[in-house]
């Protein structure tokens, strides 16, 4: 139990002194991995149909007419293309446009504590599908299970649909085996279920399956030089496990289809926490409504070497919080919004330029295959690459003397070895032109990939990275709208970044008028912040501006006490009114 739940961090952070106007300051460059602990895992849960498995079995079927073969081999065509290392690997299908006559109506069964309503999907000839839902509007206590040929339940609560709709309010489901989804909304009593709506927008008729074992894909397996990561563990050691169980393959919806790349749980300075932040491409993920559509696979890997198969892997659900991305580094930086599964690591990283030459280590799911490890070296930076209409201004230049990368490496994070022997991850894969067809001699042709620069990419995440962990503060992020459920049109937004909370309060004041108070928390104890309650006055809504006319004055104080992430106990004295209210956050 001990080796299981001890860290892998080396504790002593290494400090690089930059000087600022003749004074030292120390700033915390480069860290090293940290096992994910037991008691944080993602506890696997077995999920049961609402309805019964035989109900479950006989609902009606929304299926789509087959897919042209030409629409595959399209997606094929590009991908081989493509010099970039985004790959496609599946076919969005609209409802509206699809020509589906006749749209079934889902069943609706009462059952014990509410009702379900019970629809499948299907797209004859998938290898695995993703449905996109309307679920905006989910009202609290409804839940969502799926499942597809395997049998395996996946369940997600209305809050978490809400949170992951893109902008149009569509929510993806978990990934599921086959060519037919099955799909049970559960209501709860006290809910009309005719005010709930089961409501299929799209699909994505998935290509490769991100749940089975190579062999099985449809695009074609990676080259044969690709090295399975199992392979080198005996000879690279612990440090090396640790870098790869960082790793996770990635799915996600862009535009009219599923992708894949490849992503790094990544560590941070801050040892009373294991926040998820996950480091991948801007041209992987570039929005928030492919980061709320992400869906990760960890520890699709085969168990053997030399054997063509994954062992058990989790897929993680809930997409994530887009913190970073920008396309002149090609960096993306995001914050899961599930914790990762038992066994996952938090890697270690620096933020230093790299001194070329160096050896480096790739871990990647090319092709999305099972996942390969590259070794080769870093000879010095490439300016001005573009790849897909997308130019990174400064990469660092890699090259493999064994394994490669290919469509679905993208992402994947580029290490170098630190004197205490961890791995550290010093940028993401771009694209390039590696290939199993190189001659393994560094810059020959095909043989030479460029990587995202993290040293480039730091200033604008190092808040996340290196929070301002001194003294008290929140155990979680609190950003959001948070309002007392009985008082309508009146609350809170918070905005929180690191151990920073800014909050704003709209409410209607002992006058009755409507007011903006801005709160100005400070942290006594985890968890617990509070403060003045200031009101500002300004220039008159006109033309011109008059910064004289802006004031602030106090008019109270608070005190927000968090109990959880969706729930706080706020205390306020503003303009001699006292009152404790329970704040829930939506």
């Amino acid at each position: 139990m001990l080796e299981s739940i001890m860290k892998v961090r080396s504790l002593s952070l290494v400090l690089s002194l930059l000087l600022t106007g003749g004074a030292q300051a120390a700033v915390i460059l480069e860290t090293s991995s940290e096992a994910l602990r037991v008691d944080a895992a993602a506890a696997p849960k077995s999920e049961h149909w609402r309805s019964g498995a035989k109900a479950a079995a006989v609902a009606p079927l929304l299926q789509l007419p087959a897919l042209a073969d030409e629409r595959a081999a399209a997606v094929k065509r590009r991908n081989e293309s493509n010099g970039n290392r985004r790959l496609q690997i599946g076919i969005s299908r609209g409802i509206a446009s699809e020509a589906v006559d006749d749209l079934p109506q889902p069943q609706l069964q009462y059952v014990d504590g509410g009702a379900v309503l019970r629809l499948d999907v299907a797209s004859p000839g998938a290898v695995a599908l993703r449905v996109g839902l309307r679920g905006k509007n989910w009202p609290d206590g409804v839940e969502l299970r799926v499942a597809g040929a395997d049998g395996v339940i996946h369940a997600t609560d209305a809050a978490a649909a809400r949170n992951q709709a893109d902008g149009d309010g569509v929510f993806w489901t978990a990934v599921t085996e086959g060519e037919r989804q099955q799909l049970e909304l559960f209501v709860p009593a006290g809910i009309d279920p005719a005010g709930v709506a089961l409501r299929v927008d799209s699909l994505s008729h998935l290509l490769v399956s991100p749940l089975t074992a190579a062999h099985s894909k449809a695009l074609g397996d990676s080259g044969s030089c690709n090295i399975d990561v199992v392979c080198r563990t005996g000879s690279l050691g612990q440090s090396f496990v640790n870098a790869k169980n960082a790793v996770a393959r990635m799915v996600f919806q862009s535009g009219g289809g599923s992708y894949t790349c490849t992503g790094t749980l990544l560590n941070d300075t801050d040892d009373s926490s294991q926040i998820p932040w996950f480091f991948t491409a801007h041209h992987c993920i570039g929005d928030q409504s492919e980061a709320s559509s992400l869906a990760t696979f960890w520890n699709y890997e085969t168990p053997t070497c030399g054997v063509d198969q994954s062992g058990p892997n989790t897929q993680l659900t809930g997409g994530a919080q887009l913190l970073y991305s920008q396309g002149s580094t090609d960096g993306a930086l995001l914050k899961l919004n599930s914790t990762p599964p038992a066994g996952a690591v938090f890697a270690g990283w620096n933020a230093n330029p790299l001194t070329p030459p160096v050896a480096v280590t790739g871990i990647h799911h090319p092709s999305g295959d099972i996942k390969k490890v590259s070794i080769g070296n870093n000879s010095g930076t490439r300016e001005n690459v573009t790849f897909d209409g997308q130019t990174a201004t400064s990469t660092w230049k890699s090259s493999w003397s064994q394994g490669t990368t290919e469509g679905g490496s993208s992402g994947s994070g580029l290490f170098t070895i630190a004197t205490n022997g961890g791995y550290q991850l010093r940028g993401g894969l771009f694209g390039g032109s590696a290939s199993c067809s190189n001659s393994g001699q560094g810059e020959s042709s095909g043989n030479v990939d460029v990587y995202s620069r993290l040293d480039l990419i730091f200033p604008s995440i190092e808040q996340y990275l290196v929070p301002a962990s001194t003294g008290p503060g929140p155990s979680r992020d609190y950003t959001g709208q948070w309002d007392v459920r009985t008082e309508g049109g009146r609350g809170i937004s918070m905005f929180q970044f690191g151990n920073t909370l800014f909050a704003v309060w709209f409410v209607y004041d002992s006058q009755g008028r409507p007011s903006w108070y801005q709160l100005d928390p400070q942290w006594s104890a985890t968890d617990v912040a509070g403060g003045r309650v200031v009101k500002f006055t300004g220039s008159p809504w006109g033309p011109t501006y008059n910064p004289d006319a802006r004031a602030l004055t106090q008019v109270g104080t608070f005190t927000l006490n968090f109990t959880s992430g969706a729930q706080a106990n706020f205390t306020y004295n503003v303009d001699g009114v006292n009152r404790s209210v329970l704040l829930q956050k939506y």
